[in-house]
């Protein structure tokens, strides 16, 4: 669970960062080629909710609140969910190979959250007190 986290405490941070500077990315191409993405109309407050969350969202784990684990679920549905809408333009409009493509986003979002599904199922004794197999 420290691994967990550190990493939202990280994104928290970053979050907040970002919200701050008004800074939302970065892309470096070559060695002279650099490009800054800057927020633009409410995304600020976007960052800054993003920030509160993973903030709360480390205050439940750090607390071992049994709603963090219930609201861990969540998170496992929507955020596959959410990176298979996102992905899957891209994929059905490659030029060569979009079955593939498509097939590939949808079964790879599916293996990788089964598997955190996995992960966060044995965690429920950390969140509930329960002696049993904390990893």
């Amino acid at each position: 669970m420290r691994a967990l986290m550190a990493i939202l405490i990280l994104v928290c941070v970053l979050c907040a960062l970002s919200a701050i500077t008004g800074i939302q990315s970065f892309h470096f191409g070559s060695r002279t080629d650099t490009v800054v993405t800057y927020h633009h109309g409410y995304s600020r407050f976007y960052a800054l909710a993003l920030a509160a969350a993973n903030a709360i969202a480390f205050y439940g784990v750090y607390r071992r609140t049994p709603v963090a684990w219930k609201i861990g679920w969540v998170v496992l549905v929507l955020a596959p969910v959410s990176f298979i809408i996102r992905a899957l333009p891209s994929a059905i409009h490659q030029q060569y190979g979009k079955f593939g493509a498509t097939i590939g986003v949808v079964l790879g979002a599916i293996f990788v959250a089964v598997y955190w599904a996995f992960w966060w199922n044995r965690q429920k004794s950390y969140f509930t007190g329960q002696r049993g197999q904390e990893v």
